[in-house]
Order: C-alpha cells, then sequence, then structure tokens
C-alpha cells in the first residue's frame, strides 16, 4: 500500500478532472464546505445508471490526502458511513410529502408504475419501447430536478450526506461507488476533493436590469458569471419602497438553455404589473443543490408607464440667409400634459450620431425653434421626453443650405516612409462642420505638377500610399486638400517632402593615378558621383597580411581626392581599394585593388670620414664619423677579431660610438652600415682595423 495507494488515488482524481467520454454512465458529485461539516450531493448522468443505483445503492468512501499543508505520505482511509445510500422506503416518504411537494414529485418518479430493463427488443413492439424509455427519462429528470431543489428530497433520495467528522487543515478525497453489479451495468465511480477551509460564503447576484414599459417590467440579471454556483433564482418584488418583498412566483426560475454549450449570459424574466406610474423596486436570490438561498442583489427599481400614442414630426424646415434655421414640427396638444417638453437634434447625416442643440428643455406647448448656425448638410429629429425619462422620436429631416465657402486649408501633414515603399501620412483634423474629406496629391519633383491619388475624398486623418523605391529619384512630396459637402476646395496644405528608403548602392570611386618615392605612395582617384554619399573609406592591405584595414576616411566636405601613404617600408608591396558609403549606410562596390611597391633607392652611399681614439688607460676605444645624407635612422656597428669574424655588435643614434670590451694586445676590426627610416640601407663602410 503506502505510496502505491496514494499515486493510485491522485491518478484517479486526476481522471476524475480530466471528464471521460459524454456517453459513458459515471456518479457526478459535488461538495459544499462548512466550518464544521462538509455536505455532499451526487446524481448519476444517465436514466438507466439512476434506475439500477436506485435498486442497489452507493457507497462512500473518504481518503485524507493532505493535513496541515503538507501531502500525507501515507492517507488516512475513513469511511464515513457504512450505509449503503438509496430511496427510503415509501413509508418514510409520506410525512414529508404532505409539506414538500418536491418530495411528493420524487417519490411519484422512484415509486410510481414500475419500469422494466430489457436486453433487447426482440418481442416487443418497438413503440412500447420507445415509450419506456421516454417515461424513464422524464422520470429521471424530475426526480433530479425535486432533489435540487429539497435537501429532504435529496436525503430520501440517497443523493447526500453530510460529514461532520471533519477538522480544519485536512482536505478529503471523497469517492462515490455504485454497487450495481458489472453484469448488470458498469457506472464509473464519482469523486470530489475538498476540506472545510474551503468554505466560502454564497455570493449575490450581480449585474441586474430591469425595461419598465406599460404594464410589465423585464427583469435580467448575469447568469452565466455564477452558473457552477446557482441552480435556480428567486426574483422578488416590492411596492413600498422595498421595505418588504415577495417572490414574484411560487417556483424558483431555472435556466432553459438548449445545452451547456449555449448558456446566454442573461436570464430574463417578465413580470406583471399591477398598476401604472407606481415605483416598484426588484431584487434577485440564487439557490445552490443543497438548498441555500444567497444574499439578495441590490434592488433596482422602475415604474411602470402609459406609452404615448403618437410620436412627434418635423412638419417644415425654413433657411433665412444661410444663415439660420427654423424647425417646425406637429403633435397633439391634447398629449401636452403627457411630456416634459422637447428635445432637438442634429447630425450631418441620417446615420449619425446626433446631438442635443437645444441648451435647455423646450416647453410642451411650443413648436418652433431656431438653429443658428446651421450645417451645410442638416439632418434634424424632434425628441418628446415624457415625465418617466422615455423619448419619442420622429423620423430625420433633411435640410441643405447654399455654400461656397471652402473649408479651411488642412495643416499638420506629416508621415513616415518604411523600407517596403509603404507611406503613411498624418495631419490635423479639419474643423469644418460640414466637411466631406480630403484629397491627396503626390508628385516626385517640388517644382512639378502634383497629381491626384485619391478616387473619392478621404473621411480619416490618416493615408496610407505605396511608392517605387528602385528608383534613382531620392525624394517624394505630398500636399493634401480638404474638400466641403458642397465640394468647396480648401488651399493646398503645405507641401511635406519625404525621403525614399535608400535601396540603390552609391557608384564607386575611381583610382586614376598613383607614384611612390622616398616620401611614400601617393594614391588619386576620383570620388562617387552620388549625391547622397556621406564618405569615402580607403583601405590598405600590406604584404603577407590576409584582411584589409581602414587607413583612412575621407568626408564629402573635405573635396579630398588624392593621399600620401608615408607608412610604408621601402620596397615592400601594398594593395588599395576605396568604397563610397551614403547616407543610409549602403556601400559601393570596392573599387579593383592596386598592387603598389614602396620606392627603393639601393644607392645610399656607404659611411667614409671614420676616425678613431684609444684609451689604454681608461680602457676604451672610441669611433667617430660625418654623414651628410638625410633620413638616417640609426647606425649598425659591426665588431670581429677578424675580417671573417665581423658580425653586428651594436647600434647608435649619434654620429659616435665607444666600446669598452676590449683585451690588451688584441686587434679589433669595424665596419658602419646605415639604417634610413624609409626602411633603405646604405653600403659596409671600409674596415677600419685598431690594435689595442
Amino acid at each position: 500500500m503506502k505510496k502505491t495507494l496514494y499515486i493510485t488515488i491522485l491518478l484517479l482524481l486526476i481522471i476524475s478532472s480530466v471528464g471521460f467520454a459524454q456517453d459513458e454512465a459515471k456518479i457526478r458529485v459535488i461538495a459544499r464546505p462548512y466550518k464544521d461539516s462538509i455536505k455532499l450531493r451526487w446524481a448519476p448522468n444517465k436514466p438507466v445508471a439512476w434506475h439500477f443505483l436506485n435498486e442497489y445503492g452507493y457507497r462512500i468512501e473518504r481518503y485524507t490526502l493532505m493535513r496541515d499543508g503538507e501531502l500525507l505520505e501515507n492517507p488516512d482511509s475513513v469511511s464515513p458511513s457504512n450505509d449503503i445510500f438509496k430511496p427510503e422506503p415509501l413509508s418514510f416518504w409520506e410525512p414529508y410529502a404532505e409539506t414538500d411537494d418536491y418530495v411528493a414529485i420524487a417519490a411519484q418518479a422512484i415509486y410510481g408504475e414500475s419500469f422494466e430493463l430489457t436486453h433487447g427488443i426482440a418481442g416487443a413492439d418497438i413503440m412500447e419501447v420507445i415509450n419506456k424509455s421516454r417515461e424513464l427519462e422524464s422520470k429521471y429528470s424530475f426526480a433530479l430536478l425535486a432533489a435540487d431543489f429539497s435537501p429532504t428530497t435529496a436525503r430520501l433520495s440517497g443523493l447526500s450526506f453530510t460529514d461532520k467528522n471533519v477538522k480544519e487543515g485536512e482536505k478529503y478525497l471523497y469517492i462515490i461507488v455504485s454497487m450495481v453489479p458489472e453484469e448488470k451495468m458498469h457506472i464509473d465511480t464519482g469523486y470530489v476533493y475538498v476540506g472545510v477551509d474551503d468554505y466560502k460564503p454564497l455570493p449575490k447576484p450581480i449585474n441586474v436590469r430591469g425595461d419598465f414599459n406599460d404594464g410589465s417590467a423585464m427583469i435580467s440579471w448575469n447568469h452565466q458569471f455564477f452558473q457552477n454556483v446557482f441552480i435556480a433564482y428567486k426574483v422578488e418584488r416590492s411596492d413600498d419602497n422595498g421595505k418588504t418583498f415577495k417572490p414574484i412566483s411560487d417556483d424558483p426560475l431555472i435556466n432553459t438553455t438548449k445545452s451547456a454549450y449555449e448558456t446566454p449570459e442573461r436570464m430574463f424574466i417578465i413580470d406583471s404589473l399591477p398598476e401604472n406610474d407606481k415605483e416598484y423596486f426588484y431584487r434577485i436570490k440564487g439557490i445552490t443543490s443543497f438548498g441555500e438561498i444567497s444574499p439578495a442583489s441590490d434592488t433596482i427599481s422602475g415604474f411602470g408607464y402609459k406609452r404615448l400614442p403618437v410620436n412627434p414630426a418635423i412638419r417644415n424646415v425654413g433657411v433665412f440667409s444661410n444663415k439660420y434655421a427654423t424647425i417646425e414640427w406637429e403633435f397633439p396638444d391634447s398629449l401636452n400634459s403627457r411630456i416634459k417638453g422637447f428635445e432637438i437634434l442634429r447630425s450631418i447625416n441620417d446615420k449619425g450620431p446626433f446631438d442635443t442643440i437645444n441648451k435647455k428643455l423646450i416647453p410642451p406647448y411650443e413648436r418652433k425653434f431656431a438653429d443658428e448656425p446651421p450645417y451645410s448638410y442638416n439632418y434634424y429629429k424632434i425628441l418628446a421626453k415624457d415625465h418617466y425619462g422615455h423619448y419619442y422620436q420622429s423620423y430625420p429631416y433633411m435640410v441643405q443650405i447654399i455654400d461656397s465657402i471652402p473649408p479651411v486649408k488642412p495643416v499638420g501633414l506629416g508621415g513616415n516612409v518604411d523600407t517596403l515603399g509603404i507611406v503613411r501620412l498624418i495631419w490635423d483634423n479639419n474643423t469644418d462642420l460640414d466637411l466631406l474629406g480630403y484629397r491627396v496629391f503626390r508628385s516626385n519633383f517640388l517644382n512639378s505638377e502634383f497629381a491626384q491619388i485619391t478616387v473619392d475624398p478621404v473621411e480619416d486623418t490618416v493615408f496610407t500610399d505605396t511608392i517605387n523605391i528602385n528608383t534613382l529619384t531620392r525624394k517624394i512630396y505630398y500636399k493634401i486638400q480638404a474638400v466641403d459637402q458642397h465640394f468647396n476646395p480648401s488651399e493646398f496644405s503645405d507641401i511635406l517632402e519625404m525621403k525614399r528608403p535608400d535601396k540603390i548602392p552609391p557608384v564607386s570611386p575611381v583610382f586614376h593615378a598613383y607614384e611612390t618615392n622616398e616620401a611614400g605612395i601617393i594614391l588619386k582617384w576620383y570620388n562617387s558621383s552620388s549625391i547622397d554619399v556621406t564618405k569615402h573609406v580607403l583601405y590598405r592591405k600590406a604584404g603577407g597580411e590576409k584582411n584589409w584595414k581602414v587607413k583612412e576616411i575621407f568626408y564629402p566636405a573635405d573635396s579630398i581626392e588624392m593621399y600620401v601613404d608615408t607608412s610604408t617600408t621601402a620596397g615592400k608591396f601594398y594593395d588599395y581599394t576605396i568604397l563610397a558609403v551614403d547616407e543610409t549606410g549602403l556601400e559601393s562596390k570596392p573599387t579593383k585593388p592596386i598592387k603598389i611597391k614602396q620606392f627603393e633607392n639601393k644607392d645610399k652611399p656607404a659611411v667614409s670620414k671614420i676616425s678613431y681614439e684609444v684609451d689604454r688607460q681608461e680602457k676604451y676605444l672610441k669611433l667617430q664619423w660625418k654623414y651628410d645624407e638625410p633620413g638616417v635612422k640609426q647606425f649598425l656597428i659591426y665588431k670581429g677579431n677578424s675580417i671573417e669574424e665581423l658580425v653586428l655588435y651594436s647600434s647608435a643614434d649619434e654620429y659616435e660610438f665607444t666600446d669598452k670590451k676590449l683585451i690588451i694586445n688584441n686587434t679589433y676590426y669595424y665596419v658602419i652600415k646605415v639604417v634610413f627610416v624609409s626602411g633603405l640601407e646604405s653600403k659596409m663602410s671600409k674596415i677600419i682595423k685598431v690594435s689595442y
């Protein structure tokens, strides 16, 4: 057992939460925790299963899976009741049936005329089988409905149990097991996982609304939000300002949708009002499967009223000097006492939106109103408002005035172009009341004629256009024009200049000359002819190097088309290339690389004027010389005990060298060589022989 049982229970719980196929018979269970007990309600999902379970009954098992927040390694197994739950004998029902109609309904369904279940239809009349099946379904439905509305009925039907042997901090897995033999019918077990700490008070119904009419009120509330909490509702009404409420029906109201997948958001009921002109108050209470009644919803109220028999109608509208319009309408004088007054509504089209133009309510006896100033196009409506706040409106009436004044000039034109050539324009909304829309114009050149690109006026203040981006024309220009409902055009807006996204790289620069001398390598080129070039980049690769390196960057403001590379070594090869970069970072193709060898002068003269001084007392020998060639970097000193043994011994930056590493009675040979900044070297000097 131990962990094996624990894992088995958890697997069963998981499987039950996932659910089974809809056509399998099983037991469904719900639980309602309280602070000192847990109530269970269950029922089979099939009429035939209900029939067999009424005969063989149910058994309850309980497992404690959690205690004080910790999962138990060995769940406690307890049978909260040793009873087999099934309907009580009929004699137990009779005392309750006289006072509880639901008890009588369930008793009739369970103990009424018997139903013989057969395993086939051979030898039986098919209509008889169908009728028996319908009879069983009817009994099953009425019995379970009665158990939902009456806790007593549920207990007598063997469909409920209250477990009082519960503790805080514990959570239980309740299992409702079918006692029907497998050979009779397989019925899946039901499960529910709950603890007393899960207790929550019942909510109250929400979003209650009322629509009051002549002698009736349609009350609605949100049913979907609590569809897993309440199975029915009570609607209560008060006619004494909300002091006392009474149900409008003896029976609870249930949802009557076709299936669980068609549950509407709201439930509705129409109540007949005893009289009009009186305020009635309504509230809603929910009912659970455990017979609990929720707190009452918020209260709403309203009046029943007698509708007006006619609506106002506009008779005539006169326009004077295009400055004001006089609206006249018809409405029976006999109904003046039943209204508070009139409102005048106006719009620029018959579908609205309509705005109220009178500042205060027009008195019931008035039948004329002046609108100043009217729109170019006007649609008027008259509303009669009764004492209950209800409106009765006329049909729209169109009035058009002569208009030769154009709209104001559009302002605020702006936009952007993306890399695909999609142009998005936006501008400020005109304040003209008779505005019809906007026309959009486009040109590739600032001083050329603009073409209209809209067929009909654009009503919005945004517009999307598509342009060709594979062109050498770098800019695009737009302007817009407002048009009123008489097609009077405004002045053009200020022109908007936009840059096309750059997809074309610049033209490559071209090398046209180069030379080399002792100063370095001189490069000459023609810059790119593209007008959007922001820089030229010169690359160099010395002999033996694999990668190009940026040598220099030139900007258009410098107007440079020549460069002297002084950081070269005589006799060494160098590769050069150059490219152009435009405003968007596009690069031209690099020029074909050119390979250049740095100038090398092989005729540098040797050092010729050399003298020396020997000091045997201080033990040193000093060489001195003169050399007039420019660009000297250093002098190399070669030394040996013979001509054949001459090797590089030291170097000197000045025109003299002192040697202190000498041995008396030895002969030494010296030679001097010059190294230049350019990398060139002179020939060896004549050999200096010194006896020490």
